[in-house]
């Protein structure tokens, strides 16, 4: 009963005229899929987030005057199939924006997530790229470590024919602070900053991002530079991406790279995707590969019913990499992984 009233609460202050800019938004995704792979038992299954992350979110823009706004985002995670409900925030923040661009501070969706747009199947269980950039030290990407950043501030420069740069900073990603540890003690914090120049033009699109994170404990030091890029032909658009991550305490670095397409055919799109990781800094026999064919069918503005299917291949020393989020955590060393997946997406 006092959930109840809570929410109807909630509900009845959106509703007010104060809140007349106040936006609820969500996605609710859902897709029955067929995984198998060597060494891990075959399931078929209802998973959520096949094509894009279920979430539920509240949006609230002010004008206060001056070509200024104010604004606010809530926005959490929502799975579908388990009945946990609303969970974990994907960004909560406020931010101020005019003609000197736009400053947000709180839990910040950052320019890496932002980059995942040169994957055109990010942020869902059919990315190949998200499946090897999810592991090890990659903090670029949808799938990657940096791709959310607690207690971070961010500046994005305003739009300058195209062009425009967007910063963000943390001083403890994770969301530690120091202010429970004691002087002589090692700081608990990891700082981190991302910088982007990003350009979008007509039919190109693309962007350079670099990110920076030190474990001030032991002050290790990770780096990563990611390069992106997207061209519209009309009958298809391409894109690319690679990235290369670097651990200061080993002398090899590790890279990650995409390519594909999707070409619309009247309300429906079909995407070929491919990705390829390096590991080198991993050992020998530790790279991987992916490939996704997608098919997308608009059934209205906001209704997506969609087919796919997904490969994963590792070298003959791994078992880290499977189809669906590295879901398959039973793989025999060196096994190939894939997904037969149908879905459908809505939006409101």
């Amino acid at each position: 009963m006092q959930k109840k009233l809570i929410a109807l609460a909630i509900a009845s202050a959106f509703a007010a005229p104060a809140f007349a800019d106040t936006t609820v938004y969500g996605v609710v995704d859902a897709t029955v899929a067929s995984m198998s792979g060597s060494g891990n038992k075959s399931d078929v299954s209802v998973w959520t987030d096949g094509l894009a992350g279920s979430r539920l979110g509240v949006k609230a823009s002010e004008d206060i005057g001056n070509g200024m706004k104010a604004g606010a985002v809530l926005e959490y995670k929502a799975p579908l199939v388990d009945g946990t409900g609303v969970t974990a925030a994907r960004q909560t923040l406020v931010s101020i924006e005019g003609g000197f661009g736009k400053v947000a501070a709180g839990y910040l969706q950052t320019t890496g997530y932002d980059f995942s747009r040169f994957d055109p199947t990010n942020g869902s269980m059919i990315t190949p790229l998200g499946n090897i950039t999810g592991k090890y030290n990659f903090m670029i990407g949808n799938s990657a470590s940096l791709k959310r950043i607690a207690r971070a501030v961010s500046y994005a420069s305003p739009d300058m024919g195209g062009f425009n740069i967007v910063v963000n900073y943390s001083g403890s990603y994770d969301g530690k602070t120091d202010v429970a540890v004691a002087d002589s003690a090692a700081s608990t914090k990891t700082p981190v900053y991302m910088v982007s120049a990003n350009y979008a033009n007509g039919p190109l699109a693309a962007a350079v991002v670099y990110a920076n994170k030190t474990v001030s404990a032991t002050s290790v030091k990770t780096t990563e530079t990611a390069i992106g890029a997207s061209y519209d032909l009309g009958v298809a658009t391409l894109s690319a991406t690679y990235q290369t991550n670097k651990v200061d305490t080993n002398a090899d670095s590790d890279t990650a790279m995409s390519v594909s397409a999707a070409a619309p055919f009247g309300a429906s799109k079909v995407i070929l995707t491919y990705a390829k990781g390096t590991m080198t800094a991993q050992g020998a026999d530790k790279d991987a590969s992916g490939y996704t064919l997608a098919w997308l069918n608009s059934l209205s503005k906001t209704t997506t019913l969609y087919a796919a299917f997904s490969g994963m291949t590792q070298g003959s020393a791994s078992t880290t990499y499977s189809v669906a989020n590295n879901s398959l955590t039973a793989l025999s060393a060196g096994a190939s992984s894939n997904m037969v997946a149908l879905g459908l997406n809505k939006k409101f």
